[in-house]
């Protein structure tokens, strides 16, 4: 498995004030994907310009907002099989993976606590 990028993702259900945040910070939007389904959140990748990065995704049933590494990875199963390995479970339940049609996603818990976010960009296949 490769890591295609590495970087801190936050989940909240107040994305456009946490973004007015960063933007105060120096950091742009990027990418913003706004495809939200039922299943399926939007949210935005946001720069700044020494090229630092940081996602913010709008999940409206979060209660809290929770802070994650986010991870792309060229094998999605691989990588899923090797947090579980060290006690990471998925946060919507064993094998159930997010699919938009142009990424697959887990959200993956360790044991302590921590998140990290598996991604896998269906247009690097």
């Amino acid at each position: 498995m490769k890591i295609t990028s590495f970087s801190p993702l936050i989940m909240t259900n107040d994305a456009e004030n946490i973004g007015r945040v960063f933007e105060a910070l120096g950091f742009s939007k990027k990418h913003e994907k706004t495809d939200a389904s039922e299943n399926h959140d939007s949210g935005f990748r946001m720069k700044d310009a020494d090229g630092h990065g940081i996602s913010i995704a709008q999940v409206n049933r979060m209660p809290r907002d929770m802070v994650a590494v986010q991870m792309n990875v060229d094998d999605l199963d691989e990588a899923i099989a090797l947090l579980s390995s060290f006690g990471f479970k998925n946060m919507r339940g064993e094998g159930d993976i997010i699919d938009n049609g142009s990424a697959r996603t887990a959200v993956m818990i360790s044991p302590s606590g921590f998140a990290i976010n598996v991604v896998y960009h269906v247009k690097n296949r």
